[in-house]
């Protein structure tokens, strides 16, 4: 299984569709979603090591475990916890902000509300991560 350098967890059809496409645009390789975090663990126990991707994108709000579940569950793992994450989200909080970010997120943004949003952020996390 090919490497994948961004894994898209939402389970929103449309903002994953979107923030996709904006990081395709962007110049990003490989994207990869998946809409819930169980179905991420699963993707990524598939992938070999060094097939695992830089960078996952999460909501906050996921069906079964949240994002912060899935964050920490991630940094527990040996095998994970290299991988940055960052979360992006409706809600955007000081208080939140601060938790994912002890919990292990190299960031937390709020969702844009334009592709041409979508696509300033896509281009902004291409250039600081991969």
């Amino acid at each position: 299984m090919p490497g994948t350098k961004i894994l898209i967890i939402d389970d929103d059809a449309d903002d994953v569709e979107i923030l996709s496409e904006a990081f395709t645009s962007s110049g990003v390789e490989s994207v990869h979603y998946v809409h819930s975090a169980m179905e991420a663990f699963m993707y990524l126990e598939k992938l070999d090591p060094q097939h695992l991707p830089k960078l996952v994108v999460t909501d906050m709000y996921l069906p079964g475990i949240t994002g912060a579940e899935f964050l920490i569950d991630l940094k527990r793992m040996d095998r994970y916890k290299h991988i940055h994450v960052i979360v992006l989200s409706t809600i955007k909080s000081d208080k939140e902000i601060e938790r994912y970010k002890q919990m292990g997120a190299i960031d937390y943004l709020q969702k844009p509300s334009s592709y041409e949003e979508y696509l300033q952020v896509a281009q902004n996390i291409r250039d600081r991560i991969l």
